[in-house]
């Protein structure tokens, strides 16, 4: 994977705080896309992490995007919605963290700090 070590750091929070349900509500208008949506399409352009997630090449995901909304790629490969997917999501993001050579009390005392400056 590419991303940056920073750049998990962030978005380990950012999904820590989107797994509590109701915190990820999407803006007035259908075609809006949640804050940690938008975070998430902007920090994994190419879609390495989500099509690694599902099982996917990032080729793929991008082609099945193009086609399909993301809640539907997401059902289609094994998650029974965006919240399930979430929590996988964050499993991976720590685990990408472990092996960098974070520790879990690292891990845990940095998004515990970050978590309260999101509210």
């Amino acid at each position: 994977m590419q991303i940056s070590t920073k750049t998990l750091a962030s978005l380990l929070v950012v999904t820590s705080v989107a797994v509590m349900p109701g915190t990820t509500r999407r803006s007035r208008g259908w075609r809006k896309k949640s804050r940690f949506d938008r975070l998430l399409q902007r920090h994994d352009r190419k879609g390495e992490l989500r099509a690694e997630l599902l099982g996917l090449s990032p080729q793929e995901f991008r082609d099945l995007q193009k086609e399909h909304s993301f809640e539907e790629v997401v059902r289609r490969h094994g998650f029974m919605n965006e919240q399930a997917f979430r929590m996988a999501l964050l499993g991976k993001l720590r685990e990408e963290l472990r092996q960098r050579g974070w520790s879990a009390h690292r891990i845990n005392t940095y998004v515990a700090l970050r978590r309260e400056r999101l509210g």
